[in-house]
Order: structure tokens, then C-alpha cells, then sequence
């Protein structure tokens, strides 16, 4: 009888779990270049009709041997740009324009992919745009990133769906994908994963090419629409060669998307190489803007380029924004198309300045800027919904208390696993492996008082004996102003029971705390003098972490332990 009424017990709790995971949490940050994220107070209610696509690559599998990187290749090597063949490039193929934050990753790396996921389901992106345009479907590694987000979904949250985008033998590769991903019995069937529209699962490619075909009546279609074809009905466009962007429309003749992208290479012989390597300035890098090339030594962490095009994009109130792009990264080596056999082309991607990822980079001071962009400009397109308050002030004397404190902060589950993954290198060869995850962070609530500040953390399996500083730390913004403290954070709790503050810029002991551990349950309790928060209203953000490997670092959060909310996010606790 106990055995069920534990079973009933943990159900129901994991069902409230669910429920509670769906309600929004609007998540606060800054990013390194000092750029706060909006809130409900400035873009407005929520705005359900309006959704954001991202162009979405599932291509990274082997990089040449011995050299991959063109940043340091070209930084180390200059020598290569004037000769095809030079040893140096390793022997030709596929290059990274620069290193992912995850490393050169391969695509069903399920590790990267949950990452990748759990940073989109944040920012508010609907729809994943995969890349099938050169008739490469690449269902392995399509089945990792729908099992992401599976186990995102089931978390109670909305991760983003997905839809392929055709070109090359359109019809057929439509095809392809029908067999493989859509159809009863397809081997890699994620339903929940399908992106609808008017009532049925949407693809991209050339409708005419799938008359006839047995998938012509499953589909949406919409138009495969490449930047130097004529503006079709239906198109999607990936990328566009005009400023301002163009404005496509559907059958019924109504405004439906435009897109926006990191950079652009209208003259396409010139490729991004030509761009990045010989001088062709036709092509427009991350830091073009106002009919300038700007200064991308200066502006290239800015997103200049991006930026004006959302600006643009966001006035037409489309129902739809297509973002290009999340994970590129690669582009192949051929013969240059500038009539020199000794030159390079590389077309989509060359150099950090002229490439077109958003996903973090460790790269050229890029970090996570374009991410944070990335969520700030979905807010202003899809507003947001009011930040909860906190429930009325209590005294917490047990962990009992804590059941009708209101709201419950929520963190992606799941994702302490360890890391064990080939990357794509091949010489020498390249393993990916991470065993930081330890205490699995699901839950987070704040209660106050008069004279206390109660945090509360819950995690998914019993709590781990303190071990170090780093042991379920937990970081506070009291005065909500970026530039205070250390990258924001004013005060921090380490090891459970060290209270330190940020001051002449390190962290010094300024006494300790209370704190109390329960199997899966944790709080800490702050006084309210000790953290410079008077009695009355509170207004603050907060962050828990555990087993931060690189205290100087807030990228370190993406990569290693568990961090509640994730990367540069906090969570805003405030009450009258």
C-alpha cells in the first residue's frame, strides 16, 4: 500500500511538473556588450499569430585532415590564400569558418542537440528549417534532433517543430522525406515534431515536382524561392540579395514571411571567400549596415547587419520571419571562380565577419551575442506575457512550506548526462567528452519575509554531498543593473553557506547563511540586510548553478554542470 501511494504520489507530482512547466517564465539577461533583454513592459502582450523560422543544419560529419578551422588556418597560414594546394589545408573538403561553443561537433551528437533545442525553446522559435536543398535528408541525424525535442516536449514545454527545405530534384528529395519521416511505418516518424500549416505538415520545394506523387495531398507546399529568381506566390526565401528585404505573400494574397539574415552574398561568384579573402567587396558581411561595410574589427560582435533587417522585418508584421541562420558552420573548398587557379572559392561561409551562424561561438569574441540579439528582436516581434509576481510573503520553517509559494521557476531536465561523442576531425581524431553534470536543477521558487529571503531549488535525483565551492551556487542581481557586480551578479552563494559580494572587482566573504538539504530538495536562507534588500517589495533577479567549471566565464554555463535558467538567463523574482 505505500509502495502505491508513493507511485500515485510521484505521478501526480510530475503531472503538476508538467503543467507548470507549460505557463510562460520570462527569462532576464545581458550579454557580454551590455545589451539587457526586453520584458513585458516594453514589447507587450504575448502575440500568438506570429511565428519564427530558423534555417536549421544537420550537415557536420567529417572536417579534412590535420587543418578545418579557416580562422586559424588563414590567421597561422596566410600563405594558403594564393595556393590551391598548399599542405596547409589539409587535404581539401568541408571548413569551419570558426569553432562552435560545443566544438566541431557532429549533427547526431544528441548532447548538442538538447542544447541546441533548449536555447531555441527559449528564445520563442517555432519552426526549424532543415537544410535539404542539395537533396541530403540526413534522417539519422534528423532522428536525434526530433528525440530533443521530444524530451523538451515532455517537459511541458513548446520547442520548436519541423519542416524541410527542397531544391535540387525537389520532388524527389520531397519524396525522400515522406518516405522517411512522414509516412505510416516511415522509420524516423516524430508527429509531435511536424510544423503545420492550413491544416496539414509544411514542406518547402517546388510544388510542380510533386504531382502525381503520393505525399502531393499530405503536404502544405510553400516555394523553394532562391534570391535571384523572380518573386514567387508561396515563396520562402532563405536568404535575400536586396535592401530593403522583399516581402512575400501567399496564394491568397496576403503578407506571410520575410526573412532575415547574418549576412549576404549577392555576388555569388565572389562567394563569401571572395569576400572575406581577395578583396570583393560586393558581398555584405555581419557588420554591414547603412550602405556600409562598417568596421568589423570593431563591429562584428554587434550583429549590425541583422539587425537592420529585423528592424525592417518586424514593421511588416508578417506572420512569419525566417532567420538565417542557427548551425552552418561549414562551407566546401573549390576552385576560385576569380579566374586565379591558385585562389579559393568558399561560397556560404568563409570568415567569422563573413559567415552566418547565431549558435555561440568561441570564435572572434562573437560568444553568445548574436543569441541574445536573437532573443531580444523575437520578443519585439512576438511580445511577451506579463512577468508572474511572487506569491505573499511567508516565513518558510520547513521544507512543507514551500508547496504553496507561487511561481515555480523551472529548469529543462535531462541534461546533466555525460558527454561521449566523436567530433568531426579526423586527424588526429577528436572526442567530445563532458562528465560535469551532477545535480540535476528542475525547480526554483523564492519566498520572503520581513526580514528573510528563502530560495528554494529542487532537483531530480537526491542532491550530491558538498563538494567545493562550485557545489549548488547560487547568484543574485539585487539592483537589476548590468553594469554592477560581476557581470551583473552582486552577491553569490557558494559551497551552500558562503555569502560573498562583488566588490573592487573580485568576490570577497561577507559572512554566511543558512541553508538546509532534503534528498532532492535544497533552500538557502539570505537575511535581508546581508544582501543590502530592505523590508517591503523585492525586485530582483537570481541564478543557481552547480559544478561551474571556468568561474570567470559565463559561456561556461552552456557547456558544463547545470545552470538554472541556462546560459547568460536569470530569473526575476518580484513582489510587492
Amino acid at each position: 500500500m505505500m509502495k502505491l501511494f508513493t507511485g500515485v504520489t510521484l505521478l501526480l507530482t510530475a503531472m503538476l511538473l508538467f503543467f507548470q512547466a507549460g505557463s510562460a517564465q520570462n527569462l532576464a539577461g545581458t550579454d557580454a556588450l551590455g545589451r539587457t533583454l526586453l520584458q513585458h513592459d516594453s514589447v507587450g502582450d504575448a502575440r500568438p499569430d506570429r511565428k519564427v523560422a530558423v534555417f536549421y543544419f544537420l550537415w557536420q560529419d567529417k572536417a579534412p585532415r590535420k587543418y578545418w578551422d579557416l580562422s586559424k588556418i588563414v590567421s597561422a597560414h596566410p600563405e594558403v590564400l594564393n595556393d590551391f594546394d598548399n599542405p596547409y589545408w589539409g587535404g581539401g573538403g568541408m571548413y569551419y569558418w570558426g569553432e562552435p561553443i560545443y566544438g566541431y561537433y557532429k549533427a547526431d551528437d544528441y548532447w548538442v542537440q538538447l542544447r541546441s533545442i533548449q536555447l531555441l525553446t527559449d528564445a520563442g522559435v517555432d519552426l526549424l528549417v532543415i537544410d535539404a536543398t542539395n537533396t541530403l535528408t540526413y534522417p539519422r541525424q534528423a532522428d536525434v534532433l526530433m528525440r530533443a525535442m521530444d524530451a523538451v516536449r515532455t517537459q511541458g514545454r513548446k520547442p520548436p517543430k519541423i519542416a524541410f527545405y527542397t531544391n535540387t530534384a525537389s520532388g524527389k528529395t520531397m519524396q525522400k522525406a515522406y518516405n522517411e519521416f512522414y509516412k505510416a511505418g516511415a522509420p524516423y516518424r516524430h508527429p509531435d515534431c511536424w510544423f503545420y500549416l492550413d491544416g496539414k505538415p509544411l514542406i518547402i520545394g517546388i510544388s510542380k515536382e510533386a504531382a502525381g506523387k503520393d505525399y502531393a495531398s499530405f503536404f502544405t507546399f510553400r516555394e523553394s524561392q532562391w534570391p535571384n529568381e523572380p518573386q514567387k506566390q508561396n515563396g520562402w526565401p532563405w536568404i535575400e540579395f536586396t535592401r530593403p528585404q522583399k516581402v512575400y505573400y501567399n496564394s491568397r494574397g496576403e503578407k506571410e514571411i520575410v526573412n532575415v539574415s547574418v549576412s549576404q552574398h549577392p555576388n555569388v561568384e565572389a562567394g563569401m571567400g571572395g569576400a572575406a579573402f581577395y578583396g570583393n567587396r560586393d558581398n555584405w558581411g555581419r557588420s554591414y549596415h547603412n550602405g556600409s561595410h562598417g568596421n568589423p574589427a570593431r563591429d562584428l560582435p554587434y550583429g549590425y547587419n541583422i539587425q537592420e533587417q529585423w528592424d525592417f522585418a518586424i514593421k511588416q508584421q508578417t506572420p512569419f520571419i525566417y532567420v538565417t541562420g542557427w548551425n552552418e558552420w561549414i562551407a566546401g573548398k573549390f576552385s576560385s571562380h576569380d579566374g586565379n587557379p591558385e585562389h579559393s572559392w568558399f561560397c556560404d561561409q568563409a570568415s567569422p565577419e563573413y559567415s552566418r551562424d547565431i549558435e555561440p561561438s568561441l570564435t572572434a569574441g562573437l560568444k553568445d551575442n548574436y543569441y541574445m540579439q536573437l532573443v531580444n528582436n523575437i520578443r519585439r516581434y512576438k511580445g511577451l506575457p506579463p512577468n508572474p509576481s511572487l506569491s505573499a510573503p511567508v516565513t518558510i520553517r520547513n521544507f512543507g512550506d514551500w508547496e504553496k509559494v507561487t511561481p515555480a521557476y523551472h529548469d529543462y531536465t535531462g541534461d546533466t548526462q555525460p558527454r561521449h561523442h566523436a567530433g568531426t576531425p579526423v586527424e588526429p581524431a577528436v572526442m567530445y567528452t563532458n562528465t560535469t553534470g551532477r545535480n540535476d536543477l528542475a525547480l526554483m521558487k523564492i519566498a520572503r519575509d520581513d526580514k528573510d529571503i528563502y530560495c528554494y531549488a529542487r532537483t531530480v535525483s537526491e542532491i550530491t554531498s558538498p563538494a567545493g565551492s562550485n557545489w549548488m551556487r547560487l547568484y543574485l542581481d539585487t539592483d537589476r543593473k548590468a553594469g554592477t557586480g560581476w557581470k551583473g551578479y552582486d552577491y553569490r552563494v557558494t559551497g551552500g553557506k558562503i555569502l560573498e559580494r562583488y566588490t573592487g572587482g573580485r568576490w570577497k566573504k561577507t559572512g554566511t547563511v543558512r541553508y538546509r538539504v532534503r534528498g532532492r530538495e535544497m533552500m538557502i536562507i539570505l537575511p535581508r540586510k546581508a544582501i543590502g534588500l530592505s523590508a517591503g517589495p523585492v525586485n530582483f533577479e537570481f541564478k543557481w548553478s552547480d559544478n561551474m567549471q571556468d568561474d570567470n566565464d559565463p559561456l561556461d554555463w552552456y557547456i558544463n554542470g547545470d545552470a538554472a535558467p541556462g546560459g547568460r538567463f536569470n530569473y526575476i523574482a518580484a513582489g510587492s
